[in-house]
């Protein structure tokens, strides 16, 4: 059986990983700052990826890696921005370093569309031109070009997957969905900033960690660079914002606040990001399965016990 270690596996896209590696029949081990609740983890090691032994005593035996740690979030990663930059590229080269001395088979890099920036209201395919407008979306395309870098030294394996707007149950409330169902939660109007037409098409955390998963275990993956997302349901913020309300059962009508009275600027915000996510599907047999709709009822259920408790 290949053992594959999580770094980042207690997180909200990490426990999803580590729930689709164990459904392929995978020995996993999670190496976070806090260990995972996951019962069908037999080794779930704390540590920082900042620190090069803790990283490579977590990986020593192990056959693949999923490079899932990160510093997230606009807040943090825009106004503590050296912080981010250490964890996101340091904590990247110590993964890469601890992975040649280990003689892993090969590195999957979670990625973000981040890294596309703005583009002219065209689905986003691998090749398209990247052009990065925050500090975050710097440090993941580093994180990427550092694995081409090591390919080319050492040999290393490896695989990107970019993830395309990422929401699920729990995700933090410091991101767009999640905020607009705890909101609700509370009696609290979802919040749009600008005009609320900036388009997206979420995907489901399931959805993209069983992507993700495809693109490990694939033969063809090797080198290659994957779209994970869900391209069936371009929605803008607004949208979202009436689906939750309508979701939630309760009579509301979204907030508007300009840019200059929130944290976000206008310059920083991506008014268009919706994924080609052709190769995926044609290489890996990746295909979105969860609505936004279904994603939305998860949430509110799943949110509904918590406030319950």
């Amino acid at each position: 059986m290949a053992k594959v270690l999580i770094t980042g596996g207690a997180g909200f896209i990490g426990q999803r990983l580590t729930d689709h590696c164990l459904k392929q029949g995978l020995d996993v081990r999670v190496f976070d700052l806090v260990r995972t609740r996951n019962p069908g983890v037999k080794e779930s090691l704390t540590g920082s990826i900042l620190d090069p032994y803790e990283v490579s005593r977590a990986l020593r035996g192990c056959d693949y890696v999923i490079h899932a740690a990160a510093a997230l979030g606009v807040g943090r990663t825009e106004t503590q921005r050296l912080e981010c930059l250490y964890i996101n590229i340091q904590g990247a080269v110590n993964v890469l370093d601890a992975a040649v001395k280990e003689r892993i088979k090969k590195v999957l890099f979670t990625s973000s569309s981040e890294v596309y920036g703005d583009v002219n209201k065209t689905a986003v395919t691998e090749t398209s031109p990247l052009n990065p407008k925050s500090n975050y979306a710097i440090t993941k395309l580093v994180g990427e070009e550092y694995l081409r870098a090591y390919r080319q030294s050492y040999g290393l394996d490896y695989t990107v997957v970019r993830f395309f707007s990422v929401y699920g149950e729990g995700q933090s409330e410091q991101f767009v969905i999640p905020k607009f169902v705890y909101g609700l939660q509370r009696d609290q109007a979802p919040t749009l900033y600008g005009d609320g037409q900036q388009l997206r098409a979420f995907c489901h955390v399931d959805d993209a960690a069983r992507g993700a998963i495809m693109a490990l275990t694939s033969p063809k993956s090797s080198e290659q660079t994957y779209n994970i997302g869900n391209d069936s349901e371009p929605v803008t913020i607004a949208e979202v914002a009436k689906l939750a309300i309508e979701a939630s059962g309760k009579k509301m009508q979204p907030e508007i606040v300009k840019y200059q009275s929130s944290d976000r600027t206008a310059e920083r915000d991506i008014y268009f990001r919706i994924p080609s996510i052709d190769k995926a599907k044609n290489e890996l047999g990746y295909e979105p399965l969860i609505s936004i709709r279904e994603g939305l009822k998860r949430m509110f259920e799943v949110a509904g016990r918590e406030v319950s408790v």
